[in-house]
């Protein structure tokens, strides 16, 4: 351990891969719930703190309450009745919607939320309410993507849980069966591009199109680096099981206090 003052000292060697895959990886959902310091640093930020843990390790997903949308020209639009803002928060409100449904079935969830809502921290906790008191051991099967562009200040994308619904679902209760990934070269957008079967012949529920495959959300971007290198990845993840492999019955649970 390095020495508090100086800075120097000991640090390990040893390369620590990221256990998150593209595609398929197994998780559970370890926290979900409001929070009023969500801000950087602990900042004060109304927040719905939602992390997964995700092949063993937790990635977090915040989410804030909706401000603004977005205009033609990447304007931020504050105004509540415009079209962009109410599709901003559409977006919010279809994002919680299918975390919901990998717990509960869509008449309770729809009931839930249909009563009167007092503001963003009344719709976190009722949300939270629907939720059953074990969801943290409930294995589910989790899609992840990569950023649709790197992040201020980085040279590259990163694997992120994606935070809109236009490429389908990425949230289902863990599925039984070992998923290989199998993939449609040169796809056209509507074509099933990307998809999973098991050793019974069956079709995993999350899947992806040819829209979707030659999108930067498929591939990892790397400024200033090899253009292939981000093709190597993608084809490299069909030749191997889906990282997902597994049943519900035999996930291992995370060792979490129910809520």
């Amino acid at each position: 351990m390095a020495d508090e003052q100086s800075g120097y000292g000991y640090a390990s060697d040893e390369f620590v891969a990221s256990p998150w895959n593209f595609g398929l990886n197994k998780a559970f959902l370890v926290k979900f719930g409001y929070i009023p310091n969500g801000g950087k640093d602990g900042a004060e930020q109304d927040a719905l703190d939602i992390v997964f843990n995700i092949n063993g390790k937790d990635k977090s997903c915040r989410m804030f309450p909706v401000t603004h949308g977005y205009g033609k020209n990447q304007e931020k639009i504050t105004d509540p009745t415009a079209p962009e803002f109410k599709a901003a928060q559409a977006d919010f409100n279809a994002i919680i919607t299918h975390i919901a449904h990998a717990f509960i079935d869509n008449d309770t969830y729809k009931a839930g939320v249909s009563r009167p809502i007092n503001g963003f921290k009344h719709f976190c906790e009722i949300v939270k309410s629907l939720l059953p008191r074990d969801t943290p051991t409930r294995a589910l099967d989790i899609f992840l993507q990569y950023q649709y562009k790197p992040s201020e200040g980085q040279t590259r994308t990163y694997l992120e849980i994606p935070t809109k619904m236009r490429n389908g679902a990425w949230l289902k209760p863990a599925q039984a069966g070992i998923w290989v990934e199998h993939t449609l070269e040169n796809p056209k957008d509507n074509d099933k591009a990307l998809w999973y079967i098991n050793e019974k012949g069956e079709e995993h529920p999350i899947w992806k199109n040819g829209y979707f495959m030659k999108s930067p959300n498929a591939t990892r971007t790397v400024i200033g680096g090899d253009s292939n290198q981000a093709s190597a990845t993608k084809s490299n993840a069909t030749a191997s099981p889906a990282s997902a492999a597994g049943t519900a019955q035999n996930a291992d649970k995370k060792e979490v206090a129910t809520w």
